[in-house]
């Protein structure tokens, strides 16, 4: 059991930049978890104030993602944070980036709802190769969600563009 916590704790600083979003995330850095106890370095003392006002939903967001209450506190230390030179952003995943992505329990939720409504295709092998593209497809709107892109209200799509609405519900407009 303590082996499983120790994941899950390693897994809580995986999803971090996650629960709070790319601004915040961009601010601090999560170090470590002892005894549920999550220390988060922040940029500077402006960050970790404006981040305790938001302690409660970010131990929420965090514990839904890990699927149990492995979080309990969230100590911000205004340490600062080492700036990261940015590459280039990848338009695409590797496909080792998309097998390596871990879905939400809302977003496994609506996978296996996808793939149950496959069931009425009776050809075995084509079955397979869509439900296939079908959970790809899942993992790369995970991806680029995480990436900054946008849902399109109307279509739900993703797009990574300034609008709320995606470039063809704009044309449709």
């Amino acid at each position: 059991m303590q082996s499983a916590t120790r994941i899950l704790e390693s897994l809580a600083l995986a999803c971090w930049s996650r629960a709070v979003g790319p601004q915040a995330a961009a601010a601090t850095q999560p170090e470590a978890v002892r005894d549920g106890i999550l220390f988060v370095r922040t940029r500077s003392s402006v960050w970790s104030h404006e981040l305790t006002f938001h302690k409660a939903r970010i131990l929420h967001s965090l514990n839904c993602l890990l699927g149990a209450p492995i979080i309990q506190d969230i100590v911000f230390r205004a340490q600062g944070v080492p700036t990261v030179e940015r590459t280039p952003e990848q338009e695409a995943p590797s496909m080792e980036e998309l097998q390596a992505v871990v879905l939400d329990p809302a977003e496994k939720a609506e996978l296996r709802s996808r793939l149950h409504a496959l069931i009425s295709i009776k050809d075995n092998a084509i079955r397979t190769r869509i439900a296939r593209c079908v959970a790809l497809d899942a993992r790369l709107r995970h991806w680029r969600l995480e990436r900054g892109w946008r849902v399109c209200p109307k279509c739900g799509a993703t797009h990574k563009t300034d609008y709320p609405v995606c470039p063809i519900c704009r044309l449709n407009a």
